[in-house]
């Protein structure tokens, strides 16, 4: 099963009011119980951060980081990305070491 994306304003609004956060110097990441067999990933980047090509740049490293560590997620969690600025010199190995870290200190790894 490929990434399931939040889409809804609603469903980003529930994770930030329920859910608890993880934060590194590039990203926050804002993880709540979803109730379904598999996870979801939503992006919430600034334009402050840069043009539209720069943000969906972010949003790509940031997907494909997420699909090749989906298998060591635990199941049943919505995911909110924000960017912060220092995102623009990210690349994807980066962006994968930081969510493992992220991931290892929320506990949310199998």
């Amino acid at each position: 099963m490929d990434l399931v994306r939040l889409k809804k304003s609603w469903e980003f609004k529930r994770v930030y009011r329920f859910g608890k956060t993880l934060v590194s110097p590039n990203v926050v990441l804002y993880y709540h119980v979803n109730r379904l067999n598999y996870n979801r990933i939503g992006f919430s980047i600034s334009k402050k951060i840069g043009k539209s090509v720069v943000r969906n740049r972010i949003k790509r490293i940031y997907r494909e980081a997420f699909r090749s560590m989906r298998e060591n997620l635990k199941k049943g969690f919505d995911f909110v990305l924000v960017a912060r600025k220092p995102v623009i010199q990210m690349n994807f190995h980066k962006a994968r070491e930081e969510l493992l870290f992220l991931c290892m200190k929320g506990k949310l790894l199998n």
